[in-house]
């Protein structure tokens, strides 16, 4: 072959050597495509002419030339997140700030009452079936952001603002992963969904601060609630204690009552009977022991004479009253008895 250059010389080339030079390059070629390497945490799948023939782990494998096999590498081994509402961005505020502008779209849902909340969450999922992954849905990263938003908002709109901003961010969160999972199982995209995460759940900015006031609110009412129950808690108790100890006082002041009552009437029935018996020592008796109950109290005794003066007995210890009035009236006692036994008698004869 003879190559004419213009206002040049003329060039004689050999065809054998373009075939040969040609041939050596394809082969270099192949020969650098033909090995290929598979990280600690990846998978690679082998297609020939587009039909998978293997799956190669981690490590230096062989294959055909690249226009013969083709590898594909899915990262099996770890975990990866996808952000909704919200992007983390370095040097920028995380979820609750600058990270989540421009997202709004992604954020705002309705919740069950009608009202309008929005959500930042994130949602952690691991490779598990490289030929599910790659062959089953076309972009089943874009797939996997449609299903997390549509079921977020199910979950969302299940719900009442005031569950959703408050007490049930766990419910929600592990609600969504099942719900995720189990779309994403019927789909065969080769995921495992790990956990989902609420990273922020507000009211939109136009009503912030009345929600503050309304959780303040709420936040008073329990707390009032809880010291209404400490102190019916600490009060009742007390007073059921109290009325305890006052039915059980007046069970026993009954019981004595009844029992002081019971004696003086079984007391007064004996002296009844000793009565029938001998009235007139059981009367003088009587007299006797109601005047030594008087007299005992009494702390000077004086005696006078039908004038008015002054004439203390000399029988009678006036410094030892209750003993000088005892020892007189058992013997004036004695002495009535006496005569009351010798008129009974005169008079049964």
């Amino acid at each position: 072959m003879r190559i004419k250059i213009p206002d040049g010389p003329e060039i004689v080339v050999n065809e054998r050597y373009i075939l040969w030079g040609f041939v050596a390059v394809l082969a270099v070629i192949g020969l650098a495509t033909s090995f290929y390497t598979v990280g600690t945490h990846e998978q690679a799948l082998v297609l020939r002419f587009g039909n998978h023939v293997r799956t190669s782990e981690p490590g230096l494998h062989f294959r055909l030339p690249y226009f013969a096999e083709t590898v594909h590498k899915v990262p099996v081994r770890t975990r990866d997140v996808e952000e909704f509402g919200f992007r983390s961005t370095r040097g920028e505020d995380s979820p609750g700030g600058r990270g989540r502008r421009g997202y709004e779209s992604e954020s705002t849902m309705l919740t069950g009452d009608l009202n309008i909340v929005q959500v930042g969450w994130d949602v952690h999922y691991r490779r598990f079936d490289p030929i599910n992954y790659l062959f089953r849905v076309e972009e089943p990263i874009h797939t996997l952001r449609d299903i997390s938003q549509s079921v977020m908002r199910e979950v969302i709109g299940d719900r009442a603002s005031i569950q959703v901003l408050t007490v049930e961010r766990i419910e929600i969160q592990e609600a969504a992963r099942t719900m995720i999972q189990g779309v994403v199982n019927a789909m065969e995209l080769g995921m495992t969904i790990v956990e989902v995460n609420l990273r922020f759940v507000r009211p939109p900015d136009e009503v912030i601060d009345s929600f503050h006031d309304l959780n303040r609110a709420e936040q008073d009412a329990q707390r009032f609630y809880e010291q209404a129950s400490r102190e019916y808690e600490d009060r009742v108790p007390r007073a059921r204690g109290t009325a305890r100890r006052i039915v059980e006082e007046a069970e026993g002041y009954k019981t004595r009552r009844v029992n002081v009552a019971q004696g003086e009437a079984g007391r007064f029935e004996a002296l009844l009977a000793e009565y029938k018996k001998a009235p007139g020592v059981t009367r003088r008796r009587l007299y006797l022991e109601t005047m030594e109950s008087i007299l005992g109290g009494v702390g000077d005794v004086v005696v006078t004479n039908e004038e008015g003066g002054s004439a203390p007995l000399p029988i009678l210890d006036i410094r030892q009253p209750h003993r000088a009035a005892g020892s007189a009236q058992r013997g004036a006692a004695a002495k009535q008895a006496q005569e009351d036994r010798g008129q009974e008698t005169g008079g049964e004869r």
